[in-house]
């Protein structure tokens, strides 16, 4: 998780995004979208707070599909859920007032709380399990059904357990995100050693992200796409990825790793 010496940076950063939803929400206008005109993907994830480092690593991830899509009227929009449930449907509806915002990816229990799902009338993607389920027709589950409609929080324990630094390596969790590998790891950084390292969602947001951008350019809806990604086939049926992969972890020295077989 991140350390003291990176906490300024994560505040500039998070003011940056503050400043960036008030522009939006002055700026928002109600006319239909004409072809090349900017379009928007907002990212709806804890920017403050002890899950900061889950938004920022979200961040870098459609910041680099969005890098290396390379389309110019596609500008990415991200936005602190404020870490309760009430800033987040404020901030969803507030998303829902600039017409140029055409997908949401949300990511932290907040952002993707059955409430927030039901502030929102543009097509959104739910990235994790957080405990609990889509509950709007405009959102896609990027989970399989099963452990959605269960209740699966793997993600949201996952993310405990990094931030107390108390990984017991006897619990074992699932989760639909895969752990980077080295050459996703790298054009992750960049270069740049001040970067978080990807987390276990990273690749995961990147491919949703890239299958909103070919949706975007395609002009068609995000569950009429299918995208061979870094976690395999992602394609949406009834609201939810369908053959989603399931990944096994524990923590082994207080970092997650892949389970064993």
């Amino acid at each position: 998780m991140a350390v003291d010496s990176k906490r300024p940076r994560l505040r500039s950063a998070a003011m940056r995004v503050a400043a960036w939803v008030l522009l939006t929400i002055q700026l928002a206008a109600c006319s239909a979208l004409q072809p090349m005109e900017i379009r928007k993907i907002a990212l709806l994830a804890p920017f403050e707070g002890q899950y900061r480092e889950l938004g920022y690593n979200a961040l870098y991830a459609v910041r680099l599909a969005m890098s290396e899509a390379e389309l110019d009227n596609v500008q990415l929009l991200p936005v602190d859920d404020g870490g309760d449930l009430n800033s987040a449907r404020s901030r969803m509806r507030a998303l829902n007032l600039d017409s140029a915002v055409v997908a949401i990816i949300a990511l932290g229990e907040a952002a993707t709380h059955p409430s927030t799902q039901r502030a929102n009338d543009k097509a959104m993607i739910l990235i994790g399990n957080w405990g609990q389920d889509r509950a709007d027709e405009d959102s896609l589950q990027a989970s399989d059904q099963a452990r959605a409609e269960a209740g699966a929080q793997d993600d949201l324990l996952i993310a405990r357990q990094m931030i107390s630094g108390d990984g017991r390596p006897q619990d074992i969790f699932t989760s639909n995100g895969a752990l980077p590998d080295a050459q996703f790891s790298a054009r992750f950084v960049g270069g740049d050693q001040q970067f978080p390292r990807p987390n276990w969602l990273a690749t995961l947001t990147y491919d949703l992200a890239r299958l909103a951008l070919v949706a975007i350019a395609a002009g068609s809806d995000l569950s009429d796409i299918a995208l061979d990604g870094l976690n395999g086939k992602i394609r949406f049926a009834d609201g939810y990825w369908q053959e989603a992969p399931i990944h096994r972890y524990q923590f082994q020295g207080g970092h997650l790793a892949p389970l064993s077989a």
